[in-house]
């Protein structure tokens, strides 16, 4: 029995079948196919824990008194008297040395809500170098905790705790008591009360 006698391929064809060999391992590896590495890399983001919540505030009736000194010129007495100035207009004028105008109201916080903080801030409202110094003070009412002091002058921080908390402000305007403040004008405002979340 014979087999059929099979040609060999030339030269040029084993040439060019391992040419075409090594182009499509080539290609095989460059188009990644031929390798399972990947390269990644991951970096946490930082946040702030989210808030949500409810944040109010709500002033009572200001009222507004005028503390002075009286000097009666028959007897030569002097005694401290309080004006109420509730009412009147924005502009208190002639001031003398060592008046002072004081301002009162009630708020009441309304802050609900998870992680929820914030700032309650006082503004006098007073332009800087003017002769009268402006003085605030922030009271608990019965039965509230005092608050910290917050990020600035005249500014408290406040949590979710103080939901329903009540706080008396009160916020004096002082002339000095130096004869060159005779006649010194007050125009106590903008005063603002704000609360604002951290």
């Amino acid at each position: 029995m014979t087999h059929p006698v099979r040609p060999r391929p030339s030269a040029a064809g084993r040439a060019f079948a391992a040419t075409a060999a090594s182009l499509l391992a080539l290609t095989l590896l460059g188009n990644g196919t031929g390798t399972a590495a990947r390269w990644s890399d991951a970096v946490p983001l930082e946040t702030q824990a989210v808030s949500t919540g409810t944040l109010d505030l709500v002033l009572e009736p200001a009222r507004t008194t005028l503390q002075h000194t009286d000097f009666d010129p028959a007897t030569g007495a002097v005694q401290r008297g309080t004006t109420d100035l509730t009412g009147s207009a924005d502009a208190v004028a002639s001031l003398a040395p060592g008046d002072t105008v004081v301002v009162t109201t009630r708020a009441h916080l309304d802050l609900a809500g998870s992680n929820l903080t914030a700032t309650l801030t006082v503004d006098p409202g007073v332009s800087p170098g003017s002769a009268v110094v402006p003085r605030v003070e922030l009271a608990p009412a019965p039965g509230t905790a005092p608050l910290p002091f917050g990020p600035g002058p005249s500014a408290w921080t406040v949590t979710a705790a103080q939901d329903g908390a009540a706080y008396d402000i009160t916020v004096f305007y002082d002339v000095p008591a130096d004869p060159s403040a005779q006649g010194t004008p007050l125009a106590p405002g903008p005063l603002t009360v704000a609360l604002t979340q951290n």
